[in-house]
């Protein structure tokens, strides 16, 4: 199949989950090979998920879904939270990214 011929939901769903600030869009950039998500150190960057259709070899037509993040102290955690669950349900691969040694959080 082709990308532009591919039907949204029909394209593999590969969402990207970890804590904020774990990394997620500088992977999700790295594995795409261009600037999708913004990124910097400051916490809290991504606030709504970012999304990316791109064709990989092996697998056909995708979609790739940087989110927020799944843990979040900030004051927009709750409104954060709730739109990467949203993510997480139209998931097919799940990438977890964990830039951390405790990992006590991500095991939940």
């Amino acid at each position: 199949m082709e990308l532009n011929k591919t039907n949204s939901g029909n394209r593999i769903h590969i969402g990207f989950f970890g804590k904020v600030n774990s990394g997620k869009s500088s992977l999700i950039n790295a594995f795409a090979d261009r600037d999708i998500s913004i990124v910097s150190s400051k916490e809290g960057t991504t606030t709504d998920p970012v999304y990316k259709s791109m064709e990989i070899k092996s697998l056909g037509p995708c979609l790739l879904m940087d989110t927020p993040g799944i843990i979040d102290n900030t004051e927009l955690a709750e409104k954060r939270l709730k739109r990467t669950e949203d993510v997480i349900l139209k998931t097919d691969i799940a990438v977890i990214v964990i830039s951390d040694t405790e990992t006590k959080d991500e095991k939940i």
